[in-house]
């Protein structure tokens, strides 16, 4: 007895630990994520909240007899990452002799443990209901981050006075408000006329606007792929065609219509003075520069003065001349540890990176293949694959609306932060890699929720 209190009592506390974890970088991402610890690298809440979850998890398979059966999919396919994970540590460690930056860069590895533990933490869920809170606590919090920052457009300052800054959420925001855009408006297109539905079709319209607001541009891209995805695959999963209805359609048509409109905004703000489809041109012009070697630094500052999507070819430089130093290299990458920073840019005038000594490629191909080469990048995409294979076929045998829904949900967040990933540095930060592997693991809660209820109905009937 006292053996089952207490592993109740750990289920209990990550369950916790997980729910502070999301609703706390929801509300501020940046300053909630650091810590005061310091062991010649930052340590932050998120390492912390790795560390307690996995310490409670072992005492519970102590206190278990070692009996703990985890029902978690893709375990040969993690064995390989792991593997590669483990390749390329030791290769930095042994090669850079940089501990700190090795263990910190690493993190795009093993963040991904969170897979694991929210499956072994909610391994006895037997109901939604705690998936349930998870949700709508988020849900709040996000919509106050939104808030505060619709207001502080308008020069209102209010949170200010409480210790709440737009600079607290370290630019972030469009991050949490977009993932709860998606599965807000998945529910949308299921949900019954009620007030409910009301509530959430306001909230979809202010989120989508405050999103917009937001001018970074990754994400209205990756957010109209989610959303694209959200609306292929409740068309083509069995039992939710009917959902598709002409509000839904008109729904799913408005936010992919207003997420290009503000690309176009976003672009003529540039340069008032010039005409939309000469700035679009001149974008254009200016990715092909990059490939063909065209730049210097005199033709660039005038390009730069009269188009010039400046992330678009800092990105663009960097990740060529990244490409072609990982072609050194290709297999197993250089490790984990090596410091790159892009010679191209900086004799193109940029300064990013320079104080540090390093960059990132904001792109976590590349990223993967500069650390652990093409065998650690492919362990990643066997896992994603394999992921997907497993949840449409489980998408094709469940019988249940409401669950189709969250995992469609759910999924076309996934698809969200992987089209990220291919402009912006997340799977490498801790407020926001780790929110891909936990929407992994809650998927598969979900689906093992949902066979484990399946298998006690049919064995009722017999």
């Amino acid at each position: 007895m006292l053996k089952l209190k207490f592993s109740k009592l750990t289920d209990n506390f990550n369950y916790f630990l997980i729910l502070f974890l999301t609703i706390g970088y929801s509300i501020s991402p940046k300053l909630f994520s650091k810590t005061n610890i310091n062991f010649g690298i930052p340590i932050y809440i998120t390492e912390l909240v790795i560390f307690f979850i996995s310490l409670f998890l072992i005492l519970k398979i102590f206190l278990n007899d070692g009996k703990f059966i985890i029902g978690a999919p893709l375990r040969l396919e993690f064995m390989l990452f792991y593997l590669f994970f483990l390749i390329s540590l030791f290769t930095g460690l042994f090669l850079y002799k940089d501990f700190a930056f090795v263990l910190r860069q690493s993190a795009l590895f093993y963040y991904s443990i969170f897979y694991f533990l929210v499956i072994l933490t909610f391994s006895d869920i037997n109901n939604l209901s705690k998936l349930k809170l998870i949700f709508w606590l988020f849900f709040i919090t996000t919509n106050f981050m939104a808030f505060k920052y619709f207001i502080s457009i308008f020069g209102i300052s209010f949170f200010n006075m409480i210790g709440i800054t737009i600079e607290g959420m370290g630019g972030s925001g469009y991050f949490y408000i977009s993932l709860l855009l998606i599965i807000e408006t998945g529910f949308l297109m299921y949900m019954k006329k009620s007030v409910f539905t009301a509530i959430f079709f306001i909230d979809v319209v202010f989120l989508m606007a405050t999103s917009v607001l937001y001018s970074v541009r990754g994400s209205w891209v990756a957010a109209a792929a989610a959303f694209i995805f959200l609306w292929i695959f409740i068309w083509i999963t069995p039992g939710l065609k009917r959902v598709l209805n002409n509000f839904n359609i008109v729904l799913l048509s408005s936010i992919l219509i207003i997420m290009f409109l503000g690309l176009f905004v976003y672009i003529y703000r540039i340069n008032s003075s010039l005409n939309l489809f000469v700035k679009i041109k001149r974008e254009f012009l200016s990715i092909f520069d990059v490939f063909s070697g065209n730049l210097s630094s005199a033709d660039t500052a005038t390009r730069w003065r009269l188009n010039a999507n400046l992330n678009t070819i800092w990105r663009l430089t960097t990740w060529k001349e990244m490409f072609s130093d990982i072609l050194m290299k290709p297999v197993l990458g250089f490790g984990f540890g090596n410091k790159f920073l892009s010679a191209s840019t900086i004799n193109l005038g940029w300064s990013t990176g320079t104080r540090e000594g390093w960059v990132e490629s904001h792109n976590y191909f590349l990223s993967f293949l500069y650390r652990s080469g093409f065998l650690g990048l492919s362990s990643f995409i066997l896992i994603i694959a394999g992921f997907f294979r497993y949840v449409f076929r489980f998408l094709r045998n469940c019988l249940e609306e409401r669950i189709k829904i969250i995992i469609i949900g759910l999924i076309s967040c996934m698809v969200y932060i992987l089209v990220l990933g291919m402009f912006e540095v997340v799977l490498e930060i801790p407020y926001m890699g780790s929110f891909l592997w936990m929407i992994m693991g809650l998927v598969i809660v979900i689906t093992n929720y949902y066979n484990k209820k399946i298998s006690t109905i049919r064995v009722d009937e017999i």
